[in-house]
């Protein structure tokens, strides 16, 4: 099953604040250290900014390991009249299951520290089995006001 983030909750303090502040730094830093999407099972409703990786219960399903999130360079993409972003693809395939789980939603941070943005799928997502599948797109985008 394909899925792409759509309306993710960015955390002001790990990912907005630190963005914006190296606009003005010279050379620039790296602002996502070590990015790691993580797939859960149980997790905060609302997704609040503030969260952290501890609020979230990992999926377990055999074959699962949470994915480094490289590279999120590349183009700049438009998904929207009123947003530019840039995107990673990382995909999750389930190995020999034994039960089934559901997959509620993703969260990304820097090795479970600190978070950095996460949000529920539409519908939960069921593995059962061998071979069940999540390609996630994850787009890191800021909105933007259009200009006409």
């Amino acid at each position: 099953m394909f899925l792409q983030s759509s309306q993710p909750t960015l955390s002001q303090a790990n990912l907005i604040d630190p963005l914006l502040a190296a606009l003005s730094a010279r050379p620039a830093a790296a602002l996502l250290t070590t990015p790691t999407v993580h797939l859960f099972t149980a997790g905060p409703s609302p997704i609040t900014p503030t969260q952290v990786p501890a609020d979230f219960t990992e999926a377990t399903f055999v074959g699962y390991a949470a994915a480094a999130l490289t590279p999120i360079v590349g183009p700049v993409i438009t998904p929207s009249f009123t947003c530019r972003a840039v995107f990673a693809n990382v995909s999750f395939v389930a190995g020999a299951v034994v039960g089934s789980q559901n997959v509620l939603g993703y969260w990304v941070d820097d090795a479970s520290t600190h978070f950095y943005l996460g949000e529920f799928f539409p519908a939960p997502v069921q593995i059962v089995n061998p071979g069940d599948f999540i390609d996630l797109a994850v787009l890191i985008g800021l909105p933007f006001r259009p200009m006409y």
